[in-house]
């Protein structure tokens, strides 16, 4: 009786022991299979951003954006039109034109609309992804120098002149791409200190 007591006493350990390894082969698999499922998706988190080239640029760009001034004290905020193009050249640089509605004079409640236009050809600097202004030109004497360079999902335009008052003056244009659209960075630096900046978007209207 006793031998068999014990006989039947020890016949449930093997099956709890087997439920036991099934349980944490199950735990296990069903773990294997959450680590692969997530792994695609962490994969293509981890890629960076892809770098856009100069041609990622051409086109016709039109939209809005909005002004900040640091020392006008009537626009401390301003509404503008803005458009871009950007065009493939015959010597291996771009065609780079913009223009900017501004309204920033006058009446702050009718404020004036003034148009201001800018073209600049650029032709490839001696470094890679990099371009400057064909038009040879002297700062010291009014004139504004350009230059160009692709900076990961941006093209930044950069000007240097030194002022009426002789102070040196750099603007600089980011432009980066979000899919179809594209944002403005812009920022005017007179002496060090920060004049105004511009944040806009632009839609593409057409590629050149």
């Amino acid at each position: 009786m006793i031998g068999r007591r014990q006989a039947i006493i020890a016949r449930p350990v093997p099956c709890l022991f087997e439920r036991l390894i099934m349980s944490t082969r199950l735990v296990l698999a069903i773990a294997l299979l959450a680590v692969f499922a997530l792994a695609p998706a962490r994969a293509d988190a981890a890629k960076p951003a892809m770098k856009a080239s100069i041609e990622d640029f051409y086109g016709d760009w039109q939209g809005t954006a909005t002004a900040t001034s640091e020392t006008d004290e009537d626009f401390p905020t301003s509404k503008r039109d803005i458009a871009v193009t950007i065009a493939r050249s015959d010597i291996g640089g771009f065609l780079l034109s913009w223009s900017t509605l501004q309204r920033q004079k006058g009446n702050p409640n009718a404020p004036l609309e003034v148009m201001k236009s800018t073209t600049v050809e650029f032709v490839p600097a001696p470094t890679p992804n990099t371009w400057k202004s064909k038009a040879e030109v002297d700062p010291y004497s009014g004139g504004i120098l350009y230059w160009a360079r692709l900076d990961g999902t941006g093209l930044v335009v950069s000007s240097f002149t030194i002022n009426a008052g002789g102070k040196p003056e750099l603007q600089t244009y980011r432009r980066s791409l979000n899919g179809k659209a594209m944002r403005l960075d812009f920022s005017n630096v007179t002496d060090g200190k920060l004049i105004r900046s511009v944040k806009g978007s632009l839609r593409r209207l057409r590629t050149r």
